[in-house]
C-alpha cells in the first residue's frame, strides 16, 4: 500500500510539473499578439514637480524596482514609473518585443499622462537604460536629457553568454538558448533559493511575471542586437549622465567606457564597490546624482564630458 501510494505520489508530481510547463508555454505562445490601440502599460505617477523623470526598469523587472528609493527622490519631480510590456503588470501580447514596439509602448503612456511636452528626463535601469537611449533618440523634443544606471553594452549574443557564465551557472543558463524551455518552469522554481543576496525579497517576485516570450524576444532583440552606437548618434547633444558600479558583472564597466567617444556631452560616474544593483545599495547617492544632473542650472552646459574614467 505505501509503495503504491508513493508511485501515486511521484506519478503527480511529474504531471505537475510537465502541466506547468505545458500551460506556461501555452501562455506565452498563444497570446494575444500585441495592439498599441488597445494594450496600455501599467504605470503609476507619484508626485506632481515641474521636472519630469520617467523611469524604465531592467530585464524582468517591474516598476517597484524604483520604490525602495523614493524616499530620497526630491519633492520637485513628477515621476512616472512603467512596467515594461510583458513585464510586471502590464500586458504580455505574444509580440516582437523589439525596440520599436517597447518605445512605442512607452510612448503611448508618456502622451497620456503628458510628459511628452518637454522638461522631462529618461532614467532606465540595464535594459531599461537602453530604451531610455532609445527613447530620447526618437524624441528629442520630449527630453531635456537622459540617465543610464547599469548600461549593458554587448557585441552579440555570445558576449552576454560568456559575461554571464563569470557569474554563476544559473545566470549563464538564464541567456542561453535552453532557457526558452527552463522558463517554461519558472513558477516552479522561482523559489528563495534562486533569489539573489542583492536582491529585495518583493522584487524578486516580481520576477515572476513574464512570460518565456516577452523574456527571450527582448533578450534577443535588445540587450543581443540593439545597435548602442547607432542610438547614441541619435542623441545627438542631449546631456547624459551615464552611473556604473565598478563591480559590475552583469554589465561590464569597460563595455560603458567604450561607448564614451559616441556621446558628445555626457558625464561617467564610476561608483567603487558597487555592482549591477547600484541603485538598490544606495539610492540615497543615486537620487543625488540625477538631481544635481536635471537641476536647470545645469541644463544649458555645452559639454560635460569632463568626469570621464
Amino acid at each position: 500500500m505505501r509503495k503504491r501510494v508513493f508511485y501515486l505520489t511521484i506519478a503527480f508530481v511529474i504531471l505537475a510539473f510537465i502541466g506547468t510547463g505545458v500551460q506556461t508555454y501555452l501562455r506565452g505562445a498563444l497570446a494575444t499578439p500585441y495592439d498599441p490601440q488597445s494594450m496600455t502599460l501599467n504605470y503609476e505617477r507619484i508626485g506632481d514637480g515641474p521636472t519630469k523623470i520617467v523611469l524604465l526598469h531592467g530585464l524582468t523587472g517591474s516598476l517597484r524596482y524604483w520604490k525602495k528609493g523614493l524616499a530620497y527622490a526630491p519633492d520637485s519631480y513628477s515621476l512616472l514609473l512603467i512596467d515594461l510590456l510583458g513585464f510586471g503588470d502590464s500586458p504580455k501580447p505574444n509580440g516582437k518585443y523589439d525596440l520599436e514596439e517597447h518605445i512605442t509602448a512607452i510612448e503611448k503612456v508618456m502622451k497620456k499622462e503628458g510628459f511628452d511636452s518637454g522638461n522631462s528626463f529618461a532614467v532606465g535601469h540595464s535594459l531599461g537604460a537602453i530604451l531610455a537611449m532609445g527613447l530620447v533618440g526618437e524624441h528629442p523634443e520630449w527630453f531635456d536629457g537622459l540617465v543610464t544606471i547599469g548600461l549593458p553594452s554587448f557585441a552579440d549574443k555570445e558576449e552576454i553568454k560568456e559575461t554571464f557564465a563569470r557569474i554563476s551557472l544559473w545566470d549563464e543558463l538564464s541567456v542561453d538558448s535552453t532557457y526558452q524551455f527552463v522558463c517554461y518552469f519558472h513558477p516552479i522554481y522561482m523559489t528563495e533559493w534562486f533569489r539573489p543576496k542583492n536582491i529585495p525579497k518583493e522584487i524578486f517576485d516580481e520576477a515572476k511575471k513574464h512570460t518565456w516570450v516577452s523574456y527571450y524576444r527582448t533578450l534577443d532583440e535588445i540587450l543581443a542586437n540593439a545597435d548602442l552606437q547607432r542610438l547614441a548618434s541619435k542623441i545627438q547633444d542631449k546631456k547624459i549622465l551615464l552611473i556604473h558600479g565598478e563591480n559590475d558583472l552583469a554589465a561590464p564597466v569597460e563595455n560603458a567606457v567604450a561607448l564614451l567617444p559616441f556621446f558628445s556631452n555626457a558625464i561617467f560616474e564610476r561608483l567603487m564597490g558597487e555592482d549591477h544593483q547600484v541603485y538598490l545599495s544606495d539610492p540615497a547617492k543615486i537620487w543625488a546624482l540625477i538631481d544635481n544632473f536635471a537641476a536647470p542650472e545645469s541644463r544649458n552646459v555645452d559639454n560635460m564630458a569632463g568626469s570621464l574614467p
